[in-house]
């Protein structure tokens, strides 16, 4: 691919600058850049579909080594996600709520946000819905929505008639074929969230070179994909209006957030009472996105708080909404 010159597509040789070697290296930020006036092009011709009824900022990550990426390039991606002012306010969110700023840090916005987008890699390129495990409010959202019956067959309905070539990742290697997705896929994608890093993905997956992705087609195919999946972002993204989260009188307040706790405590005093668990116990959830789960206590305390861990995952919670399972 010669820079400045008329862009032909994403080819294996216009990816080959994701490889290994080449991902930390300043010498090829030109043959990313020319990726990136790509993407740009595709940015400025979905803009209009997508946000004549949304509200989206679009961006481009970074095609440079540095902060944002840890100084490697092994991806690039075009995303529509939620402007700045709503990031700004989903953020106090993500971290008070759900007490995992370790689950998100590191990550770049793409990687915190459910997005629309086209994902450039050496293996190809990937355009959908996107939204990476551990982008927890958008995530939690969709799984515990989807813990209501009438709900998740809503979901199945629109996943399953979406285009054949269309696919839903729901782990690290696991992919269902859009008409071939049902409901127990989604308690795979739930195990999958809790265990494993991973991109979620409903959209098309395309080989370098392959038609679509080659001019003249790229963009037109482009914009019909994520237009297309406009109706199940929609059933997806976490909004005020679409809130299934855990319900305001049931979650702690980030003033109330206890301290370490002595991990000796037998029993939590709760409310000038007790419960039959402490550090090291396994209990199950009873309330909130995880409910029904167990979980390890790692941290107790004496004002009725726990810190939790369910797979991989760090939850602090009312020990109220905690049952012991086994002791110690």
């Amino acid at each position: 691919m010669v820079f400045g010159g008329p862009f032909a597509g994403f080819d294996a040789e216009a990816l080959s600058v994701f490889e290994q070697r080449k991902q930390s290296s300043n010498q090829f930020n030109r043959d990313r850049m020319a990726l990136r006036e790509a993407l740009r092009d595709l940015g400025e011709a979905a803009a209009v579909p997508l946000t004549r009824e949304r509200s989206f900022s679009w961006e481009i990550s970074p095609h440079v080594p540095c902060l944002f990426n840890q100084h490697r390039v092994d991806e690039m991606v075009l995303f529509f996600t939620r402007t700045e002012d709503q990031r700004k306010a989903v953020g106090p969110l993500i971290d008070s709520r759900f007490s995992l700023p370790e689950q998100v840090a590191g990550l770049a916005v793409h990687q915190q946000h459910l997005h629309l987008g086209v994902r450039l890699s050496q293996e190809g390129v990937e355009v959908g819905l996107m939204a990476h495990s551990r982008a927890w409010l958008d995530v939690m959202n969709l799984l515990n929505r989807c813990r209501q019956p009438s709900e998740a067959l809503d979901l199945v309905h629109r996943i399953r008639t979406l285009p054949p070539d269309y696919r839903f990742r729901i782990g690290p290697d696991t992919w269902v074929d859009g008409p071939g997705f049902e409901e127990s896929h989604l308690a795979r994608l739930e195990q999958s969230v809790l265990n494993e890093s991973f991109r979620i993905l409903v959209g098309r997956v395309f080989a370098p070179g392959s038609p679509e992705v080659m001019a003249p087609n790229l963009r037109s195919q482009a914009l019909e994909t994520l237009t297309r999946l406009l109706p199940i972002w929609d059933f997806w993204a976490w909004r005020p209006s679409s809130n299934w989260l855990l319900p305001d009188s049931q979650v702690p307040s980030a003033a109330s957030s206890p301290g370490t706790a002595g991990r000796d405590i037998p029993r939590v005093s709760v409310g000038g009472g007790s419960v039959d668990f402490g550090v090291g116990d396994r209990v199950r959830i009873e309330a909130g996105i995880l409910a029904g789960r167990d979980a390890i206590v790692a941290e107790v305390d004496a004002r009725g708080q726990a810190r939790v861990l369910v797979g991989k995952v760090a939850l602090r919670i009312d020990a109220r909404h905690l049952s012991a399972v086994a002791q110690r």
